[in-house]
């Protein structure tokens, strides 16, 4: 890497500072590691490839490594720091992650590369050794007035005050309070390492920008197959309602329902089938495991079954994940079978059993309560939640 240009200044209590003037000229093994830069772009626009050519042999390496990236961030949450040895594959394989990952649809999964991204900048920025390097990413990307501190005593970096506090402002630890803070002249003095924590998230955005700005095209055959399998390994969006590992005597009474018909070799209406498929996929359930489910219903046909739950996925068509229907939709199509206790007030299926279970107190306070006891117990029947569907 060359430094085109740098220039020191005096600030007004004698400190000694610099500050970088022009953007420094990055090299391959820079533009590997911080691949979200503008220069990188501009790197792989030069040396780039086209979509339609991803399925030659020639680009099986960064395709692979595409596909590693984002496969480590679906089982871990972050990608490692670990560079290819070859800086070019390294390089190219960023975009083709990014379109990958859009290929899916999956908006969480979106989210969650974004971020997996931002921390493997952070562990570089964290550990890079050339200054001017965190200096030129702050002055000319992030647009922040950084300025490099080597009065003895002092963390490395200031920053203004107001860039500062607009960030910390996320932070609840009481190291990032202002008042821990040494500060200067509008100034604030901070380590590498928070320097870096402050901008992860403003990196965090510009990666999700990035995704959702994606239009792809038609995938070479081969590529195609990478999707597939990253969505039926992308686990569902996490919900209020943690339902993961959850066991069958657990499942909402609706869900166990449709579950008992197909078990009898009887015919689930096709609500019930969609509710079943699309809170196990939510409950983690792969395609395989919701398909041993249908083999006793009347109309069974594997191949139409398959289609259909990977549709419901987001595998198949139009490669949208369907979300579990909500208690009131299940009303509306006849397919609700209400516990009067473990349902209590709940809006859908992923919150049963229900954190707002009617305590005993609450029960026998009512009916000492007389009148009150009749009238709130009419409610209770008009909303159903003691006229369950049989």
């Amino acid at each position: 890497m060359d430094l085109l240009k740098a220039e020191h200044k005096i600030d007004p209590r004698g400190n000694v500072v610099h500050q970088v003037a022009v953007t420094l000229q990055f090299g391959t093994d820079d533009l590997a590691k911080y691949t979200f830069l503008p220069q990188a772009g501009d790197y792989i626009r030069q040396n780039g490839i086209s979509i339609s050519e991803l399925g030659k042999p020639e680009y099986r390496q960064v395709v692979a490594r595409a596909e590693e990236r984002v496969l480590e961030s679906i089982r871990t949450g972050k990608i490692s720091d670990k560079v290819d040895e070859n800086r070019e594959v390294e390089i190219m394989s960023f975009p083709v992650s990014l379109m990958l990952v859009r290929a899916t649809k999956l908006d969480h999964l979106m989210s969650r590369y974004a971020l997996s991204e931002a921390i493997r900048v952070e562990s570089f920025l964290n550990q890079e050794k050339n200054e001017r390097i965190i200096e030129d990413i702050f002055s000319n990307f992030i647009k922040i007035e950084l300025e490099h501190n080597i009065s003895p005593g002092f963390p490395k970096f200031r920053i203004p005050l107001a860039e500062y506090v607009k960030r910390a402002g996320e932070f609840h630890k009481p190291e990032w309070k202002l008042v821990n803070r040494i500060v200067q002249n509008g100034r604030v003095y901070v380590s590498q390492k928070d320097l870096t924590r402050l901008i992860r998230e403003e990196i965090r955005k510009l990666i999700l920008q990035r995704l959702k700005a994606i239009n792809v095209p038609k995938l070479p055959e081969g590529i195609d197959k990478i999707v597939d399998d990253l969505i039926q390994l992308t686990p569902p969006p996490r919900s209020a309602y943690s339902i993961v590992n959850i066991s069958p005597e657990n499942y909402p009474p609706c869900v166990r329902e449709a579950m008992r018909l197909l078990e009898k070799g009887e015919n689930v209406p096709h609500y019930g089938r969609f509710l079943m498929a699309t809170y196990l996929l939510a409950a983690g359930k792969s395609v395989d495991e919701i398909m041993a489910l249908f083999p006793k219903a009347p109309d069974f046909k594997a191949s139409v079954t398959k289609y259909q739950v990977e549709h419901i996925a987001g595998i198949k068509g139009g490669r949208t994940r369907y979300t579990v229907p909500s208690c009131k939709t299940l009303q509306t199509q006849s397919f609700c079978f209400k516990d009067p206790v473990k349902c209590y007030e709940i809006k859908s299926p992923l919150q049963y059993p229900s954190r707002k279970v009617k305590p005993e107190t609450e029960k026998h306070g009512a009916q000492r309560r007389g009148r009150k006891n009749e009238s709130t117990t009419g409610r209770e029947v008009r909303r159903g939640w003691t006229n369950p569907r049989r």
